[in-house]
Order: structure tokens, then sequence, then C-alpha cells
């Protein structure tokens, strides 16, 4: 099932300083939602499922600790089930503007269950509800969060803004692209998201081939979004434009990276090398990397003296608005993407991206851009749990 996201341009015309409810407001919230799942639990052992409590102490003990542990060992679809339950999916599915966030680390404010919920949930593969969840090694045996201590060693992975985007958060964005490119074109849309930037590559030309092999002519289009590979976890975008006659060579590549604190950013060579490894050329002839363009931006901050709570890991939200641009921009103006120049390519890119920029190559303030990060990851969130609701709903009808 596809899930629509919620990361449109909308949401954002909402001042971002009533994005978060008051301390006190989350706190009532999170109070009542843990005693909802009390009740739930409480149902479900007198169900006569879970028979291993005890006396009525230590039936409270457990519930209080190991019952979620357990329903989810004996439900496959646990979380879905649950998402059934209004109250309990009402409270999970809640906007940014019903929770309290941290004002330094931006740090959501959640009840127990809900963390036990979201670390439990992460040991099974597309129950992840990103960003929300602690790391198998930063959970105990019940699921809760091991709390970092002074003389422990901080990591991006403690924080709800600098997690890094996870594959179903990769699957949440990558969907709405490719919704995105179904609206009609002039320009031929193709939206590569499988694998690192090297089988990326690899599949345009590979899909160039099959298109002439059907005998179409017209230029075609692909965007990229990707990492760079398995031990580089930063994500870059491309568009190639690509002539069916000509597979073996791109007809014009951009690489568009998040980041430039010099002359070009700091993945240039790689994207070229791989780049001529995808596309080779006679020794004679012009390399793919010669024709190379940089599409970059400068939207991710330098981790430099920077306290990890702060750091910019939002390079999946800066990728996937510059793919999103980008095909707007097929759609909308496809001389430009052939003909224009790179910079009037990037102009054109950025006044699309109305999350990032206030006028066309005019980024937000930085403070401004890591609010509207957090959004995105709420709301990836929030995608991940509608997508779970509606999917148990389908399969139950």
């Amino acid at each position: 099932m596809t899930q629509t996201s919620t990361l449109d341009e909308q949401r954002f015309i909402a001042p971002l300083e009533t994005i978060a409810a008051t301390n006190e407001g989350a706190i009532q919230a999170n109070q009542a939602f843990d005693e909802q799942m009390r009740v739930f639990l409480n149902k479900w052992i007198d169900q006569g499922t879970e028979s291993n409590t005890g006396d009525a102490n230590s039936r409270e003990e457990f519930i209080e600790n190991g019952a979620l542990r357990s329903f989810f060992q004996h439900r496959e679809d646990a979380f879905e089930y649950l998402l059934q339950d209004e109250a309990i999916a009402r409270h999970l599915l809640r906007p940014a503007s019903e929770v309290y966030f941290s004002l330094d680390a931006y740090e959501p404010l959640l009840s127990t269950f809900e963390k036990r919920l979201y670390n439990l949930a992460a040991h099974r593969e597309h129950r992840e509800v990103c960003f929300r969840y602690h790391s198998v090694t930063r959970q105990d045996v019940h699921g809760n969060t091991v709390e970092h201590t002074s003389g422990g060693e901080e990591n991006i992975g403690m924080y709800f803004g600098t997690r890094r985007t996870d594959a179903m958060a990769l699957q949440l964005l990558a969907d709405q692209l490719k919704q995105d490119a179904k609206e009609t074109s002039q320009l031929p849309i193709h939206v590569i998201t499988e694998g690192y930037m090297m089988e990326s590559l690899y599949l345009v030309k590979e899909q160039t081939e099959a298109l002439a092999a059907k005998g179409v002519e017209q230029t075609q289009c692909f965007v990229i979004q990707r990492r760079h590979a398995a031990d580089d976890r930063h994500l870059g975008a491309a568009l190639l434009l690509m002539n069916p006659h000509q597979p073996a060579l791109p007809q014009r590549v951009l690489f568009c990276d998040t980041l430039r604190p010099g002359a070009l950013p700091p993945w240039w060579d790689k994207f070229k090398h791989k780049l001529d490894l995808a596309f080779p050329q006679p020794e004679e002839n012009l390399r793919a990397s010669d024709l190379l363009e940089d599409g970059s931006v400068t939207l991710q901050r330098l981790h430099d003296g920077v306290p990890i709570r702060h750091q910019d890991i939002d390079c999946g939200f800066y990728t996937f608005s510059m793919v999103r641009a980008l095909i707007q921009l097929a759609q909308q103006d496809p001389e430009r993407l052939v003909a224009g120049t790179t910079a009037e390519i990037v102009t054109g890119m950025t006044g699309l991206m109305k999350d990032y920029y206030q006028e066309p190559d005019q980024p937000k303030d930085p403070e401004v851009v890591r609010k509207i990060n957090i959004l995105n990851r709420w709301n990836l969130g929030r995608d991940a749990l509608s997508l779970m609701k509606d999917s148990f709903a389908v399969i139950n009808a």
C-alpha cells in the first residue's frame, strides 16, 4: 500500500512557534495514554492469552513492565492491532502541535508506554516508527530506553532530532516522490530510489537501454535520491537526462548535494568516479564525468564545534525536497532542464523548495530550517503509523 506523505508545503503556513504543546498539557496527555495502555493490557490478560501473571500485585507489576513485550511476542501484528484502539491511535498519531519539544534539543516528551512501544516495534522489519525509537543496544529487556548517563558516550542516536533516516523513512519518502512523478509531464520522469548511488546509476542506464529497445525516442528525465554507499550514509540527489539513442552516455547530469563548504561539495569526486564506472567511455572519448554539473545547495550545517544534539543529520529531507522540486521542474518547465544553465536550474529548483527557501536561492534562517526538520521527523513517524493502521484494516476487511 502506498502512503501519501504529510511532507507537503501547506503545513508550513502556520507559525512555527505554535508547533509545540505546553509541558503541562503534554504530561497530562501522556498520563492519560499510559492509563489507556494499562486498560488495554488488562483486557488482553483477561482474555486468557497471557496467564503467567500471578496474584494482583504481580499482575500490576507485570503490566508496568513485561506485559507489552509479551503482547508483542504473542502477535506478529501487535502494533497494527493496538492502532485499532481509537484512543491509543489518537495519541500516537497526534500532530506536532500536541507534543512538547524541549527547547534545546527539540526532544519530544513521550510517555513511558509510548517510548516502549516504539522501541519494541523497531525489532520488527517494516514496523519502525521513524526517528521515535532507540537502537536495540540502548533498550532493556522490556523495551525501555536505557537513559544516557554523564559517564556514558553521547552519540547522534540518542536524540530524536539527530537519528539517521532509517529504511522505513526512506521508503515513505520514495513513495511520495514516485507519486509526485505520476503527474502529467512533457518530459517523462523516472524516480530511482533503489540500492546505493552506484546501483542507481546502473539502473538509469539499464532502463534507458530497455526504453531504446522498445523504440522510445524521447528524452527521459531520471531523478535519484540515495545513500552514496554502504559505508557512507550521506544521501545525495542527482538528475540525469538520457537520450534513448545514446544510453551509454548521459545527455545531461547534475549532482545535487546538501552542502557546499568550499568550491565543490564534499562528495563531488566520489560521484564523478561512480558516474564513470556506470557509464564507461572509450579512452579517446569524452568521459561521463566531464559532463557533470554542480546542482548543490547550502542547507545542511557543518558539525564542527556543534553539540551532538544540535547536529544536522537531515540530508534525507533536503534531498527529498530537491528531487521533488526537480520533478516539478520537469512537469512545469522542462525546457529549463534541457537547455537552461546550471544556475538557472538551481534557481528554479530552490524556488520550488518552499519548505527550505523563502525565495529562489535564499534559504530560510538555519533555526527555522531546524524546526522544519523536527516537524518533518514527527510527521514522517505519523505516516509510518498511518500506514500500519490502514494496512491492518485492509487485511482484516
